[in-house]
């Protein structure tokens, strides 16, 4: 039952991350279209480069949210990448990002810690569980 639970709010979390990304992504659209006779080209570049961010995770969370068929293993490995791949951009871009693009990644990469954390916890659980 717990497991069924845990599953259930897991792909509600899914939706709502993707519902946010999909609102975000539109939003951001709409504001390069309507504002791209106007400010600075570095900022509007920059712009197009979170909006190819979240595409990706878009068509990820997508396509993960229809298979569903990871292993808890291959989520941990998913998660790791992604937190090595994102805390690199943030590196990189900290200094173009403002105030609140920087936090929303740097929340991303707690939560992602968190998940991996759990994840390791589940692993060597279940490893006891086995032996």
């Amino acid at each position: 039952m717990e497991n069924f639970e845990n599953n259930e709010n897991k792909k509600k979390r899914q939706l709502d991350n993707l519902v946010n990304l999909v609102e975000n992504h539109t939003r951001s659209e709409r504001h390069l279209e309507q504002y791209s006779h106007i400010g600075d080209s570095g900022n509007k570049e920059h712009a197009r480069k979170v909006q190819d961010i979240r595409e990706d995770e878009i068509d990820n969370l997508k396509s993960h949210i229809i298979t569903e068929k990871e292993t808890p293993k291959e989520q941990l490995e998913n998660l790791k990448d992604n937190y090595v791949s994102s805390q690199a951009y943030i590196n990189k871009n900290k200094n173009n990002m403002n105030k609140e693009q920087l936090e929303n990644l740097e929340k991303r990469q707690e939560h992602r810690k968190e998940q991996i954390q759990n994840l390791e916890d589940y692993r060597i659980i279940s490893l006891v569980e086995k032996v």
